[in-house]
């Protein structure tokens, strides 16, 4: 028996959630305002679809969890009260939420939230469509603001970062390793470089880089907002993973599996796969879920077995460890969930 895990490598496409402000064509496929889009690599999908035209997004941040931050482009009647495109919705695909009141925080009514996303205490980072005062402090229409405890802070500074006084940062949100990454209302020189609506941007704190882009982004389409699909990480492997690596016991014609905790917080559960030794490639998924325990037992296989554990949160699964080689090993060919590596783990 052969008890496998291993590190994180960088990650090698990049995977968010979207929304556009006007119908588009992505990657051949006609979309609306309505739909939220995810885009792995410039293959865009629709991960939720509204059906009403009446019911846009300026902006939107996927948890951990699953569940969506969301802020409406027009007001909204829930039935129960009035949501604005000031406020935050926390949606779990069935019912609707007030997240943050925009109203009792002091954010006056003729601005609209263009940017959420949470930092990295579980604070709201908010950005605006327009220039905004907050309880007597004033901040551009680029600023990221934070919210925390029922008080603003500036989060970032647009403009000492060099984004001019007539850009609007419409999209924000950190990567997995913690990296900030922007989008722009219009083409922007950052410099003597130019970035274009739909292109995501990368701070590193000193300088801007381009992040992702799509060079078939439509000219016409806004990319309205967009958040990061959540990572997940990798277990223990007895090296660059630190902590308590994979161990495989057999007892009683039983084994037990047992390893140490994902090096990411947000993940709350693991997968098990099982391939054939000498065949190191044949992993398929035997658990989708060890019910968040870090140890399981089952029935010991005829055969010679190997095993990878893969720690997940709700909506992606994180790294099977590394191959002799370096390179990461590839998903089972019965995998639990789609992959998204955390860059911020070793």
């Amino acid at each position: 028996m052969l008890g496998l895990a291993g590190a994180v490598p960088a990650i090698s496409g990049v995977s968010y959630y979207l929304v556009t402000d006007v119908p588009a064509t992505l990657g051949g496929i006609d979309y609306t305002p309505d739909q939220i889009l995810r885009s792995d690599t410039s293959i865009y999908s629709v991960e939720l679809n509204f059906g009403d035209s009446s019911v846009q997004f300026l902006t939107l941040h996927r948890l951990p969890d699953g569940k969506w931050l969301l802020v409406p482009a027009t007001p909204v009647d829930d039935g129960t009260s009035g949501i604005e495109p000031r406020d935050v919705v926390l949606f779990d695909g069935v019912s609707p939420v007030l997240y943050f009141d925009g109203s009792t925080a002091g954010v006056p009514d003729y601005a609209r939230i263009d940017s959420v996303f949470l930092d990295p205490g579980g604070s709201l980072v908010l950005g605006f469509d327009v220039p905004v005062s907050l309880v007597g402090t004033e901040y551009s229409r680029s600023d990221l603001v934070r919210y925390s405890a029922g008080v603003f802070s500036l989060f970032w500074d647009a403009e000492a970062a060099g984004v001019p006084a007539d850009v609007n940062v419409v999209g924000a949100d950190r990567d997995s390793g913690g990296t900030l990454v922007v989008s722009f209302d219009v083409p922007t020189n950052l410099g003597g470089t130019w970035y274009l609506p739909g292109q995501l941007v990368r701070w590193n704190g000193s300088a801007f880089s381009s992040y992702f882009v799509d060079p078939a982004w439509p000219s016409s389409a806004l990319l309205g907002g967009f958040g990061f699909v959540p990572a997940a990480g990798a277990v223990p492997d007895g090296g660059a993973s630190p902590g308590t690596p994979l161990t495989v016991n057999a007892a009683a014609g039983s084994l037990t599996l047992s390893w140490g905790p994902s090096c990411a917080t947000a993940d709350t559960d693991y997968e098990i796969y099982e391939g054939t030794i000498g065949s190191y490639y044949s992993h398929t998924e035997k658990f989708c879920t060890t019910g968040g325990a870090t140890t399981t037992t089952f029935p010991q296989p005829s055969g010679s077995t190997y095993y990878l554990v893969v720690p997940k949160n709700t909506v992606s699964e994180g790294s099977y460890g590394r191959a002799s080689s370096g390179s990461e090993r590839p998903q089972g060919s019965a995998a639990c969930l789609p992959q998204q590596i955390a860059l911020a783990c070793p």
